[in-house]
C-alpha cells in the first residue's frame, strides 16, 4: 500500500509537490461539490442521492489530490473508489429519478453498463488505461436520448456532459504520450474538465427535481 507510482508526465520524482498542476486542479472538484451544495441550501428539493453526489464530488478532489501528492497504491485507492461510488449512484438515480425506470429495468442497465466495462478491457489497443471511461460516454447519450423519448427532448446537461467528458477522457489518453514534447503533460486538463463533467450529471438530476417543485408551488 506505501509502494509508490509514478503514473503521469508531471511527476519527476517523489517529493510531495512533484504533481503541482495535477494536484491544484483538483480544487475544482471542490468548488463544484460546494456549488451544488449550495443549490442544495437554497430550495426545498433535497433529495438523498443529490447531497451524496454533492459530497462525493468534493471527496473526489480530496482522494484525487492525495494521490497526485503522496502518489502511493492507498492514495490512488482513495482516488478511485469515491470515483466509482459517484457513478454507481448516478447510474441508479438518473434512471429511477428522472427516466422513471423500475428497480429491475434500471438494475438490468446497470449490469449491462459494467458487462461492456469489463468488455473494454479485451480492446485490441491501449488507451492508456482510459478504455474503462469509454462507456461512460456512450451512458451519458443513452440517458439523454431516453429523456427525449420520454420528455420529447434532450438532456442538454448530460449532451454537453458527454462532449466534455470525451474531450477530457482524450487528455487523459495522451498524457503519457506527449511526455517529451509538453513536460507539464495534459492530466491536469481531465481534471478541470472532468469537475464539470460531474457538475453536469449531479445538476441533469437537481434540475428535474428542480422543476417538479415549480410545478407543485405554481400548482
Amino acid at each position: 500500500m506505501l509502494t509508490q507510482l509514478n503514473n503521469y508526465c508531471e511527476r519527476l520524482d517523489f517529493s510531495f509537490w512533484s504533481e503541482p498542476a495535477n494536484a491544484l486542479t483538483n480544487i475544482g472538484f471542490i468548488l463544484v461539490g460546494m456549488l451544488a451544495l449550495s443549490l442544495l441550501n437554497r430550495g426545498d428539493t433535497k433529495p438523498l442521492s443529490l447531497t451524496i453526489l454533492a459530497m462525493f464530488m468534493v471527496i473526489i478532489g480530496i482522494g484525487s489530490f492525495l494521490f497526485h501528492t503522496f502518489a502511493t497504491r492507498w492514495a490512488m485507492l482513495a482516488d478511485i473508489i469515491p470515483i466509482y461510488i459517484f457513478q454507481i449512484i448516478f447510474l441508479f438515480a438518473y434512471p429511477r429519478q428522472v427516466l422513471k425506470l423500475s428497480w429491475v429495468q434500471t438494475s438490468l442497465c446497470f449490469v449491462l453498463y459494467i458487462a461492456v466495462v469489463l468488455g473494454s478491457k479485451y480492446l485490441p489497443f491501449s488507451l492508456n488505461g482510459s478504455e474503462m471511461y469509454l462507456p461512460t460516454i456512450a451512458a451519458l447519450v443513452v440517458f439523454s436520448m431516453a429523456h427525449k423519448r420520454r420528455y420529447q427532448t434532450y438532456d442538454r446537461a448530460l449532451m454537453l456532459g458527454s462532449v466534455i467528458f470525451a474531450a477530457s477522457l482524450l487528455f487523459r489518453t495522451i498524457d503519457q504520450a506527449i511526455c517529451s514534447t509538453i513536460p507539464l503533460g495534459t492530466h491536469f486538463l481531465w481534471h478541470s474538465l472532468n469537475s464539470l463533467v460531474l457538475f453536469l450529471c449531479w445538476f441533469s438530476i437537481y434540475r428535474y427535481h428542480a422543476l417538479l417543485e415549480t410545478k407543485r408551488d405554481a400548482g
